[in-house]
């Protein structure tokens, strides 16, 4: 069978004022399952014309259309209004929801608030919300149905598994969408598709999509098959070669770890330029404490003298942004910490402090393990929370690879 499109409108002006809406992967992660592809998310602010705008434009295009935020009691959440003008139809109050929330809050009567909370559009389908006031809503008209959120993630998620995924099923009796995501490292989207586009095109039926980080690439296998996709997945991770790491939401980081956890081994830190960012990065694993001792953010060099070791002599001919200052970062790090492997960053993640022959993005690394060390350079060009993250990547992406 063939699957569904979905389109995500989520409302409020604080989205087109700087807040970064991460709703999206979730959204399409739920809806997956159900046999719906996500090919639309659209931001409103919070204005009545605008939002029925966007539900009228998505009902023309998309199967099914989810709106999120904009259910609660204040001035400004203008959902309910919107749908019913995009819909031509009323809006009426529910005594149904009316009860459930005088029950909820143990009042005889509702005040003008929670009165309001139990207003639905006329026809709607209320869904019962167990973590606050606003009640989402289903609406179908003809083969198209418009689904109503609250905009809280612990609001909107549970009616999900408690209603969403029900309404859904029952209505479309789509297909499940079956979906495997490759994770590679240390290459670029141009290299990243040249190298697959070959196993790609031995199921053109399927759908591929490359998405590009810092030095991180994403590549979603997508289609209603669950033997196609899984075909389809190896042939590509086979394509991807070493750049290819683990499937799913799978981090470098844990990458690594389960490398040096299968292996009894263990891991240090020795950061300068990343600011203790590959060490946040291995301790947002929960249970890393097997693997991971700990880590030391040495940014002066005096603090690369007494923690790790660094010689002075060392800082004085070379600079602490050297090969030689990232070796003795990291051996001085396997030695304080007493760790297997220990690795080491330093560099200039700018937008100061470059020079011609050290500019701005310039980072040396290195590896300190049982075979000895190894040091690597790098220039990234980024501003500098790029950089520090390509760091951050490039050094765990390297360490995967030389644990034995």
């Amino acid at each position: 069978m063939k699957t569904g499109n979905a389109e995500l409108i989520c409302t409020g002006s604080e989205l087109l004022e700087g807040k970064l809406n991460l709703y999206p992967p979730l959204f399409h992660q739920r809806l997956a399952p159900l046999g719906f592809t996500l090919t639309r998310e659209q931001s409103s602010g919070d204005r009545l014309a605008d939002i029925a705008d966007c539900i009228k434009g998505a009902l023309d295009r998309a199967d099914l259309v989810l709106v999120c935020g904009g259910l609660g009691p204040t001035f400004d959440d203008l959902t309910r209004q919107a749908a019913a003008k995009a819909l031509g139809r009323r809006l009426v109050g529910s005594k149904a929801c009316a009860q459930i929330l005088a029950l909820n809050f143990g009042l005889e009567k509702l005040p003008p608030n929670l009165k309001d909370q139990a207003v639905i559009v006329e026809g709607a389908k209320a869904l019962e919300n167990a973590n606050g006031t606003a009640f989402g809503e289903v609406i179908t008209q003809g083969r198209k149905m418009l689904v109503l959120l609250p905009g809280p993630r612990n609001e909107w998620e549970p009616l999900f598994g408690s209603f969403l995924n029900a309404e859904i099923k029952d209505f479309f009796r789509r297909e499940p969408l079956t979906q495997a995501k490759l994770r590679l490292a240390g290459l670029g989207e141009p290299k990243a598709e040249a190298l697959l586009k070959p196993a790609m095109r031995k199921d053109p039926a399927l759908r591929y999509t490359i998405l590009a980080g810092a030095g991180l690439v994403d590549f979603i296998i997508s289609g209603p098959g669950p033997a196609a996709v899984k075909r389809a997945a190896a042939r590509c991770a086979k394509a991807a070669g070493p750049a290819f790491y683990g499937e799913g939401d799978l981090t470098l980081a844990q990458a690594a770890g389960e490398k040096l956890l299968a292996r009894k081994r263990t891991l240090a830190a020795a950061e300068s330029c990343t600011g203790g960012l590959v060490s946040k990065l291995a301790t947002d694993i929960p249970g890393s404490s097997r693997w991971f001792l700990g880590g030391a953010v040495a940014y002066s060099n005096a603090a690369k003298v007494r923690l790790l070791g660094v010689k002075p002599a060392t800082l004085k001919k070379h600079g602490a942004v050297s090969g030689e200052c990232a070796a003795e970062m990291a051996t001085g790090a396997r030695k304080t910490f007493g760790s297997d492997y220990a690795l080491a960053v330093t560099g200039i993640a700018g937008p100061d402090g470059g020079t011609p022959d050290k500019p701005a993005g310039l980072v040396w690394f290195a590896l300190a393990g049982p075979r000895g060390t190894r040091v690597f350079r790098r220039e990234f060009r980024g501003g500098r929370d790029y950089v520090r993250a390509r760091a951050a990547v490039f050094i765990l992406d390297e360490l995967r690879k030389v644990i034995k």
